[in-house]
């Protein structure tokens, strides 16, 4: 079975190498000028040109016939095709995926994960092991919807300087809250980014995260938690830490968060997945 997905799995490189996975790349405008995720603009690049940027980068979906590409020969070699990701509330890759596979003949069947960043990744993840250790496709999907409905994206947001950017926030409301230092919490609900709550100051921004963790009354021993950030490393190893001193999962995969996401959470973001 061959797995597809698209560039906001925000999954490290070696794990796309090791089960193949075939990424389609979304497209990102910095400045008027054109990119393609991950092929001429990589996350670090990418967080540089954000912060220099007056403007809001814009994403967009990959074309369809980027998937009709993918799935002919995914069709051809493998026989059966797979296409994870990201939430068709925030993106319209979904959309394109399924023009795509009503063009081709083959089993195909396009997944939504209602996520974004490592919470495509993880969902990815969980299909590539289960198809190479000769799980059906209609076992890995039913698997995977329970997973998705049982899964959970915590971000916080350091700055709401590229909501402003975007005409999400007035600039009135950043003055006042960067006077009072008050940093946004969002979650992912059903697909949609949505906010938790706001507190004042990082230390207790960010310990919103954990906490988020302790109220599900999870046993994360046997799980793999997720944590991608926007160019800050140092806080997003010691959010790792704390997680593994806290809940003790099974693996903690940290990456940096790509554009599709970064976008819109800025500069010093953080989101954990769990």
């Amino acid at each position: 079975m061959k797995i597809v997905t698209d560039s906001s799995c925000d999954l490290p490189k070696n794990l796309i190498e090791k089960y193949n996975i075939d990424v389609i790349p979304l497209k990102i405008e910095i400045d008027g000028v054109d990119y393609t995720d991950g092929v001429d603009l990589n996350h670090q690049e990418f967080f540089i040109k954000m912060k220099n940027s007056p403007t809001l980068p814009k994403t967009s979906q990959p074309s369809p016939q980027a998937f009709l590409d993918s799935f002919k020969n995914g069709v051809e070699e493998y026989k059966e095709v797979l296409s994870i990701h990201l939430s068709s509330k925030l993106s319209a890759t979904f959309d394109a995926a399924n023009v795509a596979k009503k063009k081709v003949d083959g089993d195909i069947d396009i997944f939504d994960t209602l996520s974004g960043s490592i919470g495509v990744g993880l969902q990815v993840l969980r299909a590539s092991q289960l198809a190479q250790e000769g799980v059906s496709k209609p076992m890995i999907l039913e698997n995977l919807q329970k997973y998705r409905d049982q899964m959970n994206v915590v971000v916080y947001l350091e700055t709401l300087e590229n909501a402003v950017k975007g005409g999400r926030v007035s600039k009135p409301k950043e003055f006042v809250a960067n006077l009072f230092n008050l940093k946004p919490i969002v979650h992912v609900d059903e697909g949609h980014v949505k906010i938790l709550k706001t507190l004042r100051g990082k230390k207790k921004g960010i310990r919103a995260l954990t906490e988020e963790m302790e109220k599900k009354n999870i046993d994360y021993t046997d799980l793999t938690i997720g944590i991608t950030h926007c160019d800050c490393l140092e806080d997003a190893q010691a959010l790792k830490e704390e997680i593994e001193e806290k809940f003790k999962p099974k693996e903690i995969l940290l990456t940096t968060m790509g554009p599709v996401i970064g976008t819109h959470a800025g500069p010093g973001g953080l989101l954990v997945c769990f």
